[in-house]
């Protein structure tokens, strides 16, 4: 089956949750044993670098962290945003996967005409991580699957959805986690086939009440 590379702009078409480690103990416990205590874990599976939140502990959690964000920030920001895009690329991405991501991204900005049309005119995109799979772990590389969702919705577009399920291959270089690879997947994802709606169908005004706010950053791997 044929898979299409970055393309997070159909599926949405969003980072720094507190996981604080009990670090205090584990000092504690290293003086009481009269050894010296090994290299401090980070407060936090993911640290803000230029404004990008970038994978930094080296672990399945830490992996799993990384994915979420680096995959819900390009799937929002690839149009809506190409400014943070390139940021989120020259802080989490390798060279290589950079260069085609890059690549690809001016070609879906030039050719999808609707939602460029929509963002200029004021239009909104949210990207979330529904759930993920760390599909297989080692020192160097990690595996992801995850089911993401897509809301867009602007003055002139009624307010859609989409999903897609996104494999992400990260390694681990220079002390973080950077994506070598992502693709979404051929075959379809996941997709509610009912919505109940509290209220009209027509959901254009409400979508309004979102004003002002902005997906979180994932920050466990829980």
């Amino acid at each position: 089956m044929r898979k299409r590379r970055f393309s997070p702009s159909s599926a949405l078409a969003g980072a720094l949750a507190g996981f604080v480690l009990a670090v205090a103990p584990v000092l504690l416990g290293a003086v009481g044993s009269g050894r010296a205590p090994g290299p401090a874990a980070p407060l936090s599976p993911v640290e803000l670098l230029g404004g990008v939140p970038v994978g930094v502990e080296h672990s399945p959690t830490g992996a799993l962290a990384a994915a979420d964000n680096y995959l819900a920030i390009a799937s929002q920001s690839i149009e809506q945003d190409p400014g943070s895009f390139a940021a989120l690329l020259a802080q989490a991405y390798t060279p290589e996967a950079r260069a085609a991501a890059l690549a690809q991204a001016r070609k879906l900005r030039a050719g999808d005409i609707q939602n460029t049309a929509n963002y200029k005119q004021g239009g909104h995109g949210i990207a979330v991580i529904a759930a993920r799979r760390l599909d297989s772990y080692i020192a160097t590389e990690a595996t992801v699957t995850s089911w993401l969702g897509g809301f867009v919705w602007g003055p002139r577009l009624t307010p859609r959805q989409s999903w897609n399920l996104v494999d992400t291959t990260l390694r681990w270089q220079s002390g973080r986690w950077l994506v070598a690879a992502s693709s979404t997947d051929a075959v379809p994802a996941p997709v509610p086939s009912i919505v109940y709606v509290n209220g009209p169908n027509d959901q254009s005004q409400a979508f309004a009440r979102l004003a002002g706010m902005s997906a979180p950053f994932y920050g466990t791997g829980g």
